[in-house]
């Protein structure tokens, strides 16, 4: 019973159902379309052959006279058919050769069954009547034959009408080969059910590991079909997910390394100011330098982090402003002339093009031109230079960011956008690994894009391309 309702319920008892159904249909409407056609064919045909027997027969009677009462029981015997013989008028017989015969056809009067306008005009009349002493449908067919010239009679043929359809006895070989083609394509409607929910069964088992955590089964459907084309996008899925797995612990992780680090250090010196320990007023200075930078340090950590979570969530907006961009990159300079100046870092505003303007929004152009001179500054040796520059290029506005530090390992290279990522010489310096994937998504969003080049051992550069 169990059995029964689950297999109804799956997509393969769904499947076979179908199928069941679509032949059972297919089979009786084909069935029923062939049934007419062979009765309508043969009934055609039957009584094309009673019309030329009735022909023949009129014929024979014009030239030879009433047939003998043995060709009558010889037709009968033979094709079931009745001859009937209807005279036209009385005495009408008796210009027949041979006519007064005892041994003739008896003349039976039905005359009111035959339409002898259309007889008279050369017509064979086909009708299907019930007879006078008989029980039962006859089909007849009438001819008229003549004598000296002038209408005798009429040659009647009456044939049952049950005989008329030989399409009967095939009935039960059709049902009997519509049941053994129903089983079989059950069988293979089955079979072919089974072959389709299996790989769906084995998808949907592996869908519930990664759900549950588990990474380690691998699929075996490998197909060119939809089917395969759906496994393919699993394990695509499943690897994204792993992957996106992962990052996120390496993320918390990091998280609490970079928050736990300045958080430490300001309550070290928080509390070392508290008791009075740091009196002397430089080191009390140093301290508070050191609060100071520790704080930017945890709010430039939050403020990246809810830039990703807005981006993840399309919550971030954009302004549409008439943008000075050599106005921005001053102030950008300006906010980090200190932090360069402590670092020994010679932050430079090469000669902007001036009056070069964009349609966007001035807060994330700043932001991205923020990030970037911030992560030049971090991999930039003291005694090195980093340099803003703009230009204008085909209709579109080129802000280049540049610096000479050690410059990004050739393998490095390829995932310096990619959230989290840090290379062995970023990774020292701090920092989450995302200001740069930041970057290019809000580049992206504003209708342009960030690209990058490095020589190693001589720097890099960073080149954000907007549309003017």
């Amino acid at each position: 019973m169990n059995f029964t309702l689950n297999f109804t319920k799956s997509l393969k008892g769904h499947l076979a159902i179908y199928f069941a159904l679509a032949i059972v249909f297919t089979l009786l409407i084909s069935g029923l379309l062939s049934a007419g056609l062979v009765q309508r064919y043969l009934q055609h045909r039957n009584i094309s052959d009673l019309q030329s027997q009735a022909v023949a027969l009129a014929g024979q009677i014009e030239s030879e006279g009433l047939p003998q009462k043995r060709y009558n029981t010889d037709l009968e015997r033979m094709y079931g058919v009745r001859a009937i013989i209807v005279p036209y008028q009385s005495q009408a017989l008796d210009m027949l050769p041979g006519a007064g015969g005892s041994d003739q056809v008896q003349p039976i009067n039905h005359v009111t069954l035959l339409n002898w306008d259309r007889l008279i005009r050369g017509e064979t009349t086909v009708q299907q009547v019930r007879l006078p002493g008989l029980n039962r449908e006859m089909v007849t067919v009438a001819h008229i034959f003549k004598a000296g010239g002038r209408p005798a009679g009429a040659v009647v043929l009456a044939k049952p009408a049950a005989q008329l359809q030989p399409w009967r006895p095939l009935a039960g070989w059709f049902i009997i080969s519509a049941v053994v083609s129903l089983v079989i394509s059950l069988l293979l409607a089955f079979l072919l059910a089974r072959r389709l929910s299996r790989p769906l069964h084995e998808i949907t088992q592996a869908a519930t590991a990664v759900a549950a955590g588990d990474f380690s089964s691998r699929l075996t459907v490998h197909s060119r079909d939809e089917i395969g084309q759906l496994a393919d996008a699993f394990r695509y899925m499943s690897d994204e997910v792993q992957k996106s797995q992962e990052q996120q612990r390496e993320f918390v992780i990091n998280v609490s390394h970079e928050l736990r680090t300045p958080l430490t250090a300001i309550a070290g010196h928080t509390q070392a100011l508290k008791e009075g320990v740091a009196e002397d007023p430089q080191a009390v200075a140093a301290s508070l330098k050191i609060i100071e930078a520790e704080t930017r340090r945890l709010s430039r950590l939050i403020e990246d982090l809810l830039s990703v979570a807005k981006l993840d969530a399309r919550q971030f907006g954009l302004r549409n402003d008439v943008v000075l961009v050599d106005s921005v990159l001053s102030e950008v300079a300006d906010r980090f002339s200190r932090e360069a100046a402590q670092a020994g870092i010679e932050l430079k505003l090469a000669a902007p093009e001036e009056g070069l303007k964009l349609n966007t929004d001035p807060d994330r152009l700043r932001q991205i031109v923020s990030n970037l001179v911030h992560n030049a500054l971090l991999h930039t040796p003291a005694g090195g230079k980093v340099t803003i520059s703009c230009r204008s290029a085909a209709g579109k506005a080129e802000i280049e960011v540049a610096d000479t530090g050690a410059g990004i390992d050739p393998a490095d290279l390829p995932h310096v956008f990619d959230r989290f990522y840090k290379s062995a010489a970023a990774a020292k310096s701090g920092g989450l690994g995302l200001g740069l994937s930041i970057s290019r998504q809000l580049a992206r969003a504003m209708g342009g894009d960030i690209a990058v080049g490095s020589t190693p051992g001589k720097g890099s550069r960073f080149l954000v391309i907007l549309p003017a």
